[in-house]
C-alpha cells in the first residue's frame, strides 16, 4: 500500500508537471504566433508606408537626394538627375557625393571650372554647415534652380530642387509693371503741368505776332516764329508723354491691320531707305482690332524707324499680323483671356542685351548718340498700345536682331458698327492708300 501510494503520488505529480509543461509550450507558442503576426502586420505597414513614401517622391515636381552622416547616397527620386545633370545610369545607394559633385561639374552644371578645384570646394562647404538653407544657382541655358538644404536628425542633409524660372520671370514682370505704372503716374503729372505752361506760352506769342503783324520788325517777326515753333515741339513731346502715361484722347475704332500695313508701303520705304528691305507676312482672314487707326499708324512708324537705326548698313525689316484665339490664358503675362490680334515688326539688326531689352519702354531712355533720338518712340508704343487694352513685348538679343510682337484686343464687329450708329465708335476704318505689296 506504501509502495502503492508512492507510485501514485510520483504519478500524479508527473502528470501534473507534464500539464504544466504543456500549457506553458502552449503560451509560448500562442505568443510566438502572436510575435509573428505582429511583425507580419508591422512588415506590411512599412512596405505600404515605404511604396506610399516612394510613390509621394516619383509624383514630386522637385527632384530630392538624400545623403547619409558619411556623404553617400541614400535615396533620390526620378526628377533629381533632371535637375542635377548627373546621368540615371550611374546613380547607386551609397555612391559618394564627391562622385556625384564631380559629375555635374563634367556636365557644365557649375560653369566652366576646375573640376577637382570645385569639387574640393563644394565638399568643403557642404562639411562646414555653411550650404545649409536655400540657395539659388543659374543652370546652363539660363534657368534658376532653387536648392533648399536641411539636416536630417543623427547626421547627413536632405536637398529638394526646384525650378524657379517661371516664378522669378513672373516676380519681374510685376516689378516691372510697378514701376511702369509710378513712372507713368509720374510722367502724367508734369506732362500736364508742362502742358499748362506752353499753353500760356504759345497764347501769348500768337496774341503778340498778331499785334506786330505788319509792324515793320521782321526781326521781331523771326523771334516770335521761332518761340512758336519751340513751343509747338513742346507740345509734340508733351503729347508723346501723354501718349506713354496712356492719358491721351484716343479715336479707337475698328481696324483692319493688314489695309494699315499695305497702305504704308512707301512711307516705310522711305523712311528705312533703299539698304533696307522690307517684307510682310500677314494673315489671310486677320480679325479687325479696336484701336485708333492714327495711333498705330504712328506705332508702326516707330517701330519702323527703331528698326532701321538697328541696321545702320542695311538688313530685312519684318511686318507679321496673326490672330491669337482665346486660350485659357492670355498670350502674354499681362493680359487676361481673349481673342487678340498681334502684329511684329521684326529687324535683323544689332539686337539689345537684357538690360537695354528690360528698360527700352521708359521714357528718354535710349541707347543712340546725345541729339540723334529723345528715347520715346518705344515708350509711345508701350503707351498707345496698353491705353487700347493690348500689350506689347520684345524679343531681341546681341547679334540677333530684334523683335517687337504687339497684341491688340479683337474687335466685335457688330458691336462696334451698332455703336457707331447711334453715335459711339466709328466703322471700320480701312487705309485710303491703295493696297500695295509690302
Amino acid at each position: 500500500m506504501a509502495w502503492r501510494q508512492v507510485v501514485w503520488a510520483i504519478a500524479g505529480a508527473s502528470s501534473a508537471l507534464v500539464l504544466s509543461l504543456g500549457v506553458t509550450l502552449w503560451r509560448l507558442g500562442r505568443q510566438e504566433q502572436l510575435h509573428e503576426s505582429a511583425l507580419a502586420a508591422d512588415r506590411a505597414s512599412l512596405a505600404e508606408k515605404t511604396a506610399q513614401l516612394e510613390a509621394a517622391l516619383s509624383g514630386m515636381s522637385d527632384g530630392i537626394m538624400m545623403m547619409d552622416p558619411d556623404l553617400r547616397l541614400l535615396a533620390w527620386n526620378e526628377r533629381f538627375p533632371d535637375f542635377t545633370g548627373v546621368p540615371r545610369n550611374i546613380l547607386r545607394v551609397g555612391m559618394p557625393l564627391e562622385d556625384i559633385l564631380r559629375a555635374q561639374a563634367e556636365a557644365g552644371e557649375f560653369g566652366a571650372v576646375d573640376t577637382a578645384a570645385e569639387v574640393a570646394r563644394r565638399i568643403a562647404l557642404i562639411r562646414s554647415g555653411e550650404s545649409t538653407g536655400t540657395m539659388l544657382r543659374l543652370r546652363p541655358g539660363g534657368r534658376m534652380l532653387e536648392l533648399r538644404r536641411n539636416p536630417i536628425a543623427g547626421g547627413g542633409f536632405v536637398t529638394l530642387y526646384a525650378d524657379v524660372t517661371a516664378r522669378q520671370q513672373s516676380e519681374q514682370r510685376l516689378r516691372q509693371a510697378e514701376k511702369m505704372a509710378a513712372i507713368g503716374r509720374l510722367t502724367a503729372g508734369v506732362a500736364h503741368d508742362f502742358k499748362n505752361l506752353l499753353s500760356t506760352i504759345i497764347g501769348n506769342a500768337e496774341l503778340l505776332e498778331r499785334e506786330t503783324a505788319g509792324g515793320g520788325n521782321p526781326s521781331l517777326q523771326r523771334r516770335l516764329a521761332l518761340i512758336l515753333q519751340s513751343a509747338e515741339r513742346g507740345a509734340d513731346l508733351v503729347h508723346r508723354l501723354l501718349a506713354f502715361a496712356r492719358k491721351q484722347q484716343l479715336a479707337p475704332a475698328v481696324v483692319d491691320l493688314n489695309a494699315v500695313v499695305r497702305g504704308m508701303d512707301e512711307l516705310l520705304q522711305s523712311t528705312v531707305g533703299r539698304d533696307v528691305q522690307i517684307g510682310a507676312t500677314l494673315h489671310g482672314e486677320l480679325w479687325p482690332a479696336l484701336v485708333d487707326p492714327v495711333q498705330v499708324e504712328h506705332v508702326i512708324l516707330n517701330l519702323a524707324i527703331n528698326a532701321r537705326d538697328a541696321m545702320p548698313d542695311g538688313g530685312v525689316l519684318t511686318i507679321e499680323t496673326a490672330n491669337l484665339p482665346r486660350t485659357s490664358r492670355g498670350p502674354c503675362e499681362d493680359l487676361p483671356p481673349g481673342d487678340y490680334v498681334s502684329l511684329s515688326v521684326s529687324d535683323t539688326g544689332t539686337g539689345m542685351t537684357e538690360e537695354v531689352r528690360r528698360n527700352a519702354f521708359e521714357p528718354f531712355f535710349t541707347t543712340k548718340a546725345v541729339g540723334e533720338g529723345t528715347g520715346l518712340g518705344l515708350s509711345q508704343v508701350y503707351g498707345v498700345v496698353s491705353q487700347s487694352g493690348g500689350s506689347v513685348e520684345i524679343e531681341s538679343a546681341l547679334g540677333q536682331g530684334t523683335t517687337v510682337r504687339l497684341f491688340l484686343p479683337r474687335a466685335d464687329v457688330d458691336a462696334a458698327f451698332a455703336a457707331g450708329a447711334a453715335g459711339g465708335l466709328p466703322g471700320t476704318h480701312r487705309n485710303p492708300v491703295p493696297e500695295a505689296s509690302v
